[in-house]
């Protein structure tokens, strides 16, 4: 009896000591999962706030306000980081939204359903917002909820291709206007977006400076095969397979086909670019030089530990087959012959801009043609960059440059600048803003 009593508190005792170390494996392999797991938003799906959109009719509105938690013992929910959007309405961090339109919500993500389902863009609805004890009703304008380029007013085609990655990927495509000359921009979305960020940032403006644009869901992510994220593992050859199927096509001309990738989709880019070897022009936005760096800022800004890098690593490759220390893109952004154009936020926490002083760095040293573009105050994820009529027609200036002029049809008047740093350049977006668009030439 006595031998069985030991026996018990031995295995109580390793079963008690073991209850840390499930819970770090499962803490751990979550937070793999929450890396290596792309977003599934697709034409027939759910969107923002977890509901299906109208399929027809006018764009529903939307509004994304920020980041939000459950009031505590009060009703609605309190603001945490409040997004440009918000605070162009009032709105700040701290505030109570009680009501949106009359209409009580738990959380910000739960409001934005709310609209998609009732409201149209262009709308106005009232935010009843407590502040410092008072109440307060902050009018706030519905933005569009883009269900597809027609929202736009973009003719666009639905296509779907094989990917060297293995995978099928979906996406759209949307051709340059008719007086133009078949110019086109692959536009590569982030690690955890999908081919709508292209609707959101930049599809507009570059079609109206004469650009087709084809935007896909990544493997792994949207209406494309695959399950996780790679982190250019498998994005890479994505990036090559839509640039040549996108020379192949009769209304793109294969000589004037560039490429824009933002964050993940910038390093995948790197990679695609140096192994294709011929393309006319790169710009890349917050890209990382070294994953393995990044990925100790991500943890930090999360509120982690760079140490946490070697056990999550470990898990992301049992989850992918992913090496994080393998993908380095500053060690083949060297092998790309044409010019490149780094931009990025001076404030970005998650890929610091230093990454893109590294890669801009590493061109120069190679004597091979390199821009790059810091922004005052600037984020990740477009966050707080400048205005978008002055941001896209930069981009496309530098794409124009690169191709010899603008499109004929599309002449804006002026010459195109020798360089960005031209101080007369001004783009569509009229003259560049003090402190929103200092440009950086050799460093």
């Amino acid at each position: 009896m006595r031998v069985l009593h030991r026996r018990l508190l031995v295995f109580g005792a390793v079963a008690l000591a073991l209850v840390p170390v499930l819970f770090g494996i499962r803490l751990l392999d979550r937070m793999a999962l929450a890396y290596t797991t792309g977003l599934r938003r697709s034409v027939d799906s759910p969107g923002f706030g977890g509901v299906m959109p109208p399929a027809d009719g006018p764009p529903p509105g939307v509004a994304f306000i920020g980041f939000s938690q459950p009031a505590e013992d009060a009703e609605g929910f309190v603001m945490r980081r409040v997004t440009a959007q918000g605070r162009e309405a009032g709105l700040r961090n701290g505030d109570r939204v009680t009501a949106v339109d009359g209409v009580a919500y738990r959380d910000a993500r739960e409001a934005m359903g709310g609209l998609i389902s009732t409201r149209i863009a262009g709308e106005t609805v009232d935010l009843t917002v407590v502040r410092s004890g008072e109440e307060l009703t902050l009018p706030l304008r519905l933005s569009r909820y883009v269900r597809h380029p027609g929202d736009l007013g973009l003719v666009f085609e639905e296509v779907a291709l094989a990917s060297g990655s293995g995978h099928t990927l979906r996406g759209w495509w949307i051709p340059p206007p008719g007086d133009s000359d078949g110019r086109a921009v692959v536009w590569v979305h982030g690690a955890h977006s999908s081919r709508y960020q292209a609707l959101d940032h930049g599809a507009e403006f570059l079609h109206d400076r004469g650009y087709g644009i084809l935007t896909m869901d990544l493997s792994g992510r949207g209406s494309s095969d695959g399950e996780y994220i790679t982190y250019t593992w498998n994005e890479r050859h994505d990036v090559r397979s839509m640039v040549r199927y996108l020379r192949s096509r009769p209304d793109a001309d294969a000589s004037r086909v560039v490429v824009f990738g933002t964050s993940n989709g910038a390093a995948s880019a790197m990679y695609a670019a140096a192994e294709l070897g011929d393309l006319p022009a790169l710009a890349l936005d917050a890209p990382y030089a070294d994953l393995w760096r990044a990925a100790g800022s991500m943890l930090e800004m999360r509120g982690g530990i760079p140490a946490l890098r070697g056990p999550l690593a470990l898990f992301v490759r049992m989850r992918t087959g992913l090496r994080i220390r393998e993908v380095r893109p500053v060690e083949v952004v060297d092998e790309i012959p044409g010019p490149v154009l780094f931009v990025h936020g001076d404030r970005d926490r998650q890929v610091p801009p230093e990454h893109s002083l590294e890669l801009h760095d590493a061109r120069l040293a190679a004597g091979l043609p390199s821009r790059r573009w810091i922004l005052p105050g600037g984020e990740h994820g477009f966050d707080d960059y400048p205005p978008p009529g002055i941001f896209w027609n930069r981009i496309a200036d530098f794409f124009d440059d690169a191709l010899g002029g603008r499109p004929p049809g599309r002449e804006l008047g002026g010459p195109v600048p020798d360089t960005l740093d031209d101080p007369a350049w001004t783009g569509n977006g009229g003259a560049v803003r003090e402190g929103a668009s200092e440009g950086e030439g050799s460093r």
